[in-house]
């Protein structure tokens, strides 16, 4: 795989698992997302439905799941092979997970799709959403959940990991930290033959504060006036919960 500039998951593996793998041994706490998630597919779930993860990175989100869901019948997928070793390993004893190398970029599972998929975090760091949606909703048959940023007006922003630009001013190590406005991916969503609806997404902001003073030691995602902050952008993020027309 040819490494974009973008991708900072393939340029720094070690760094962009770190906290999930310390989530999976129990050294952090479960996201609150993973909270959010649960209670989503827990109220769609019914016995032998298969559940799709894409973009799975360690596994960690599985770990939510199966507090509540001990048999449910799950596929990871990520495009990087460091993660989905390192979640093989993780849960070599649960007979019911299954996990693969899949690029949400290609078709993931068109010939067998899912009952339920979710992608998590994913859709926000790459450079457009419309070819990953249609890869994500030709593996599901009746329910997808994405978690991304949604707002009144798309934002493209680039974020440097370092100060170190080209001629022109683009920056040559970054990544994506996307806002889609909400009509134009539900209209696109449409043209696929499915409906969005748009979910509030829900989240204890002191422990994201805890986390981000204690543990990530300033690094990542913040709390100001009860709203998500990464630098200085307003993290709003939201899901869409996508289902046949």
């Amino acid at each position: 795989m040819t490494t974009k500039d973008w991708q900072l998951w393939a340029k720094r593996p070690e760094d962009e698992m770190k906290c999930n793998v310390e989530r999976i041994n129990g050294n952090l706490p479960e996201m609150e997302s993973t909270k959010q998630l649960v209670q989503l597919i827990s109220g769609i779930y019914e016995p032998g439905m298969s559940v799709l993860d894409v973009g799975c990175n360690v596994g960690h989100y599985l770990l939510g799941l199966r507090k509540k869901l001990p048999t449910l019948d799950y596929t990871g997928v990520d495009a990087y092979e460091i993660y989905i070793k390192t979640a093989k390993e993780a849960f070599a004893n649960d007979k019911h997970a299954n996990f693969e190398v899949k690029d949400i970029l290609k078709p993931i599972f068109p010939e067998t799709p899912f009952d339920i998929s979710y992608c998590c975090n994913v859709i926000i760091h790459l450079p457009d959403f419309r070819n990953p949606i249609k890869n994500l909703l030709s593996s599901t048959k009746n329910v997808c959940f994405i978690r991304t940023l949604f707002g009144e007006r798309t934002s493209i922003v680039k974020i440097p990991e370092k100060d170190i630009f080209d001629i022109d001013g683009n920056p040559l190590d970054y990544y994506y930290y996307n806002t889609w406005e909400k009509n134009y991916f539900s209209d696109f969503v449409e043209t696929l033959g499915w409906k969005t609806e748009f979910i509030k997404d829900e989240f204890n902001p002191q422990l994201i504060k805890n986390e981000y003073d204690n543990i990530k030691q300033n690094k990542g995602t913040t709390i100001m006036n009860q709203k998500q902050m990464i630098g200085n952008i307003i993290a709003n993020w939201e899901w869409a919960k996508l289902t046949p027309v």
